[in-house]
């Protein structure tokens, strides 16, 4: 796991992964500011209260939600758009380091969006339902932590190994090796989601995230032998 993720960062040089890297965070920071925009001018144009101060507090405290909001919505917003340019990322990292492997098949766009808008769904819902447990665990912050990057782990190892194992396998088949490496796969996911959170890093975390489980898929698993 720890060499994917090197080879992944050595390769973030690549044309290839700067073009994916510029699409995917313009469509995804477009989405996201807009949005925030949005929720930020209804609490700044609605009088929720007639007294002033408490109108001040809730217009506060929503303004801080939204970045909240925002910040825990990143990767799945991120990893859509990343998955939409999948075939370029997984394309440019067979070319450098697998050349003798046959080409994957293409995964067509509608396959792609249809991964992406399910696991961006699936993030964005579990992530909201999860803020109670946010809030419960401010007195512990090491819980939060916890529950965040168990949770987005979780999500985005799933995303990622199937938007690029079903360039070579179908349906069933990627559900199969997943079970079978769950584990490793799972604590990829876990970096991934960490890389999300740290600050200027979380740029290029969707691009490392496709290019790590690429090299992750043609390792060695039990059972499976070689994903190829």
């Amino acid at each position: 796991m720890i060499r994917s993720f090197a080879l992944a960062i050595r390769q973030l040089p690549d044309p290839a992964f700067r073009r994916v890297l510029l699409r995917s965070l313009a469509l995804a920071t477009a989405v996201l500011v807009g949005l925030a925009t949005a929720v930020w001018f209804f609490l700044a144009g609605t009088d929720l209260f007639a007294f002033r101060p408490v109108e001040w507090v809730v217009d506060v405290l929503g303004g801080i939600a939204v970045v909240v909001v925002t910040w825990l919505l990143f990767p799945a917003v991120a990893s859509f758009f990343a998955g939409l340019f999948l075939d370029e990322i997984v394309a440019a990292v067979e070319e450098r380091h697998y050349p003798d492997n046959p080409p994957a098949r293409p995964v067509p766009l509608s396959t792609a969006t249809a991964v992406s808008l399910r696991f961006a769904g699936a993030a964005a819902m579990l992530n909201l339902l999860a803020l109670p447990f946010y809030v419960v665990a401010f007195w512990f912050p090491p819980l939060a932590v916890a529950i965040f990057y168990c949770l987005n782990g979780y999500l985005l190892s799933r995303e990622y190994y199937e938007l690029v194992a079903l360039g070579r396998l179908d349906a069933g088949e990627v559900e199969t090796l997943r079970k079978a490496d769950r584990r490793r796969l799972f604590l990829a996911g876990v970096v991934i989601a960490f890389l999300f959170t740290v600050p200027v890093v979380n740029l290029f975390a969707p691009v490392i995230g496709i290019a790590a489980m690429a090299h992750m898929f043609r390792l060695p698993r039990t059972g499976g032998g070689e994903a190829v």
